[in-house]
């Protein structure tokens, strides 16, 4: 646990368990194509990671920023918060060995312009988003075990960074529709 009280030290932990996710998913993908759940829709729109993106790509992340932030308010935020990254990491790299696999390296390279931007920048978005869930999650944590001094927890600002949280999802969301409007 002193491993995760910095937040540096945060941060670069859940970076390296979304790039396993990421490398897991393109392995699993390229080994096993005919796995449904790879060109199961619900499982790209679910991690908001379509290149078809209108609704899913503002909604889907949001709604998992949004567990993040629910899941930070209790102790059991700790084990479940990673695997939420893991599993966008895994649909990320799926994605991309798949649009590799389809169209070859040039079908790539302009998927990587149009589309992986903005999976990059949600992705990193939700970073921030996990480590003040785990953060918070560890707050409670120590409180339940008498081994955090702190008598108020600072809810409200704990809010405020979600909200800005979203505020940045959101307008990722709207840049991208726009993006794909005009290039398509």
């Amino acid at each position: 646990m002193n491993l995760l009280k910095k937040r540096n030290h945060q941060i670069i932990v859940l970076f390296l368990i979304m790039i396993l996710g990421t490398i897991t998913g393109s392995i699993f993908s390229a080994l096993h194509p005919d796995w449904s759940i790879w060109e199961n829709q619900t499982f790209r729109q679910g991690m908001g990671l379509m290149t078809e993106c209108r609704f899913y790509c503002i909604a889907a992340p949001v709604f998992w920023l949004a567990l993040m932030g629910i899941l930070g308010l209790s102790a059991t935020g700790l084990p479940i918060v990673p695997c939420i990254l893991f599993l966008r990491g895994a649909a990320a790299g799926a994605i991309l060995e798949r649009l590799y696999a389809e169209g070859g390296f040039l079908a790539s390279c302009s998927s990587l312009c149009l589309i992986m931007p903005y999976i990059y920048l949600t992705s990193f978005v939700m970073l921030f988003g996990a480590r003040e869930a785990l953060r918070f999650s560890m707050q409670i944590a120590g409180l339940l075990c008498d081994r955090t001094q702190e008598e108020e927890v600072a809810v409200k600002l704990y809010i405020i960074r979600f909200f800005v949280l979203f505020l940045f999802i959101i307008i990722l969301g709207v840049l991208q529709n726009f993006l794909l409007a005009e290039f398509s």
